[in-house]
């Protein structure tokens, strides 16, 4: 009895450590001088409402239990299971050495991990246990991922260059200390000599040879992915910046805003890691293509934590705060309190959250700011996990005008509870007021249609009746109008629930067309209908996408997105992916040509022009679920963008919130002899992840704008109109101002820079 509930402990400890939850942590602080373009100012202690709710942030961390949850503290789980294999002989002594190598493994210390797990291997390999195969097999796949992340560890973070990582592995990229993956390729080898059919072991040999430089050529064919699987469509390559910028923060999983904080009209960066004691980061953009790290002045040192941030212009001031959320994937023991944190126009932030009462404690990393109901003050809708046993409803705080929230859940048919990952808003009949789109992984997807108009705060359910709720294994979404219809759609990508990994799904979506866990694409019939096109579209493949967003690479005038995949399996390391937007009528893939195929995982992703230059850059915060995971943040430089035209406009709300979030711009320009129309609707984009709210639009080749509309988010739908625009020109328009501001922004080329560093 013992033996076959030692085996079953084994495949549940192995499963449990490797499936589709998320976290991950970084252990070290921010570091002091980074680089040339990075500076460090002086530092400011949080004032008293900041502190006090960062200590009440740290009393709800202080009271979870590490073995409660399956993500993050692996240490303390390492630390647990030693003292437990101490005390123990037989079998419950090798169950606590199985776990104690595994904690050791996710929480990065890696040659520690190879050492236990070797030892457990002899060990076992010297007693009788039911299926003992299977088990020494499981670990041994331990073993061999051990050895992968030894050369990760000692290449791609400690001698980290613009192209590590990103698969198909270029030679300044390839792992000069090989040991790691000479192990892992050997191991592999091993295991797949009995188990030819492990789709995880295939996928990591490829990689494990990639990063030697021996792919394909040493990839016995049997297991070898096509060379042709990683030529895309012909793109011009984009590279990682963020190393000589300074801002490539080591950390885990986190959130994203892309945006102009202090006012200066040049766009920030502000970015998180999920760990309890992980700081939030704030770089300042200098305007001479590099970035200040103002964290500390700006009154945010000891703000840790939240898996994503939401920023807008809540309090309508006209400087732009955000939220951070905290919590996910932990159930009962994340009860975490979220954090508002207010911008005060000085350079200084202030944590308000019971101030604004928007306090609660309820596991969460998804939320959007909408007008609800057009007052012209922004709301906020919390979409919040639950599970069998463990309600935590989602939460609607309607604005009351004065910069605090009023808790208005329970009348307005949103007092709803799921496994909510992800949450959208956008007009999707065209009445002026957002409706809701909610993923909910391992259930039917939520759409509620806005009925606010009527002048109760009120919503009703509708994605059974209109076909919107698959698929039934997804995470992040977002609404846009990929066609230029004038009609705003609905994404939804696909996930893991965990019975099978993202390098597994990979593999199967080389053989199959239109997977389950492909992304979806409900293009909007304009009727109160959708049609789903996501296989039409050229979306087929399964694709593991937490952090995503969209933007336009080319500016062509047509959307293009970037899905970054994050489940946390250590196998797991697939590439980001990114869809090029052909016209509307096809997105390809444009990942490997681009440069884009970044195999860490990826979550929030922000589109912004950060350099000033008239394209979109793209930032992104890497680094998975397990406390050892930690990458680094990277940012692409667009090379190519600019040479379309474009113009970019900062929407300012009189009437309307003040951020400008829900006003659509139509313009109207001349191609080929032909009148187009290029509809852009203002708001940060993605689920998980952070646009500028500028609203930045490229429009191919035109050479002037011959009429642009926008229509304010306000009751009436106020609309302006615009004649003969000049382009490639940066704008302020204020609602209700018939003249339009030309702001003059000089190009801020990014700083070029020689120096090897690490952001921590």
């Amino acid at each position: 009895m013992k033996e076959i509930c030692f085996c079953l402990f084994l495949f549940l400890l192995i499963a449990c450590s490797f499936d589709g939850s998320k976290e991950k942590e970084a252990t070290n602080e921010p570091s002091a001088p980074i680089s040339e373009v990075v500076h460090k100012v002086k530092s400011r202690a949080p004032d008293a409402q900041t502190q006090l709710m960062i200590e009440k942030v740290a009393a709800s961390v202080n009271k979870i239990n590490p073995e409660k949850i399956n993500y993050y503290l692996n240490n303390k789980r390492a630390e647990n299971a030693l003292r437990k294999s101490q005390n123990e002989s037989g079998i419950i002594k090798i169950n606590s050495e199985i776990i104690y190598s595994t904690e050791l493994l996710n929480a990065g210390k890696t040659d520690q991990a190879i050492e236990a797990l070797e030892g457990v291997i002899d060990e076992l390999s010297t007693i009788s246990i039911s299926k003992k195969e299977q088990t020494l097999i499981k670990l041994k796949k331990n073993l061999a991922i051990a050895y992968m992340r030894k050369g990760e560890q000692e290449n791609c973070l400690n001698n980290h260059t613009s192209a590590s990582c990103i698969i198909p592995i270029a030679k300044e990229g390839q792992h000069q200390l090989r040991e790691g993956s000479e192990k892992t390729i050997r191991l592999l080898s091993e295991i797949l000599k009995e188990k030819p059919n492990d789709k995880e072991c295939q996928y990591l040999l490829n990689i494990a040879h990639m990063t030697l430089g021996q792919y394909p050529s040493k990839v016995p064919k049997q297991f070898r992915i096509p060379e042709e699987y990683f030529k895309t469509q012909e793109m011009v390559k984009f590279k990682d910046v963020a190393m000589q910028l300074g801002i490539d923060v080591t950390n885990l999983s986190g959130g994203t805003c892309i945006e102009d904080f202090n006012g200066d009209g040049y766009l920030d960066i502000i970015a998180s890691s999920w760990g309890f004691d992980h700081q939030i980061r704030y770089f300042e953009n200098n305007r001479a293509g590099g970035f200040i790290d103002k964290t500390h002045a700006s009154g945010l040192k000891g703000v840790s934590g939240g898996l994503n941030l939401r920023h807008a212009d809540y309090n309508n001031d006209g400087y732009n705060d955000f939220i951070i959320l905290r919590g996910a994937w932990f159930f009962e023991q994340g009860k975490i309190p979220n954090s508002l944190i207010k911008n005060n126009g000085d350079g200084t932030f202030t944590d308000v959250t019971i101030e604004a009462g928007i306090y609660s404690e309820h596991p969460t990393q998804t939320a959007v700011w909408s007008d609800f109901n057009l007052d012209g003050w922004l709301d906020l809708f919390i979409a919040n996990e639950s599970k069998p046993g463990q309600a935590a409803p989602c939460e609607l705080f309607m604005s009351d005008g004065t910069g605090s929230f009023k808790n208005e859940t329970a009348t307005s048919g949103l007092n709803i509870t799921g496994f909510f990952k992800g949450v959208a808003a956008g007009d999707l009949n065209n009445d002026g007021y957002q409706e809701l789109y909610i993923s909910n992984l391992g259930a039917p997807n939520e759409l509620f249609i806005n009925n606010c108009k009527s002048g109760k705060t009120q919503f009703s359910p509708i994605a059974n009746r209109v076909g919107v709720q698959e698929p039934k294994v997804s995470f992040p979404t977002w609404i846009f109008d990929y066609n230029n219809d004038g009609f705003e759609d609905i994404f939804v990508s696909g996930y893991s629930y965990g019975i099978e990994s993202a390098s597994e799904l990979m593999l199967e979506g080389l053989k199959s067309i239109g997977h389950k866990n492909r992304p979806f694409l409900y293009r909007n019939n304009g009727n109160g209908s959708f049609s789903e096109v996501s296989q039409t579209m050229g979306l087929t493949e399964p694709i593991t996408t937490m952090g995503c967003n969209f933007g336009d690479l080319d500016n062509d005038g047509f959307l293009d997105f970037y899905l970054a995949t994050g489940e946390p399996n250590l196998f797991s390391i697939v590439p980001n992916r990114m869809y090029k937007n052909d016209g509307g009528k096809k997105f390809s893939d444009v990942t490997y040509e681009g440069g884009f195929g970044h195999i860490q995982k990826g979550h929030a992703v922000g589109f912004g022009d950060l350099d000033m230059d008239g394209d979109q850059d793209i930032y992104a915060v890497m680094g998975g679920a397990f406390e050892g995971d930690v990458y680094q943040n990277i940012l692409f430089e667009n090379p190519i963008g600019n040479k379309n035209n474009w113009v970019n406009i900062l929407a300012v709300g009189t009437n309307s919130n003040r951020s400008a979030i829900g006003a659509k711009i139509c313009l109207e320009v001349e191609q080929a002899g032909q009148l187009r129309k290029i509809y852009h609707t203002v708001g940060t984009g993605a689920s998980f992840g952070g646009n500028s709210l500028l609203a930045e639009i490229g429009i191919g080749d035109a050479t002037i704008i011959k009429r642009m509309i926008i229509e304010w988010p306000n009751k009436n739908r106020t609309p302006m109109i615009f004649q003969n625009v000049p382009i490639n020109t940066h704008y302020k328009i204020e609602e209700g101002n018939p003249q339009m501001a030309k702001v003059e922004l000089s190009p801020a080329p990014f700083a070029k820079s020689n120096s090897h560093h690490h952001n921590h």
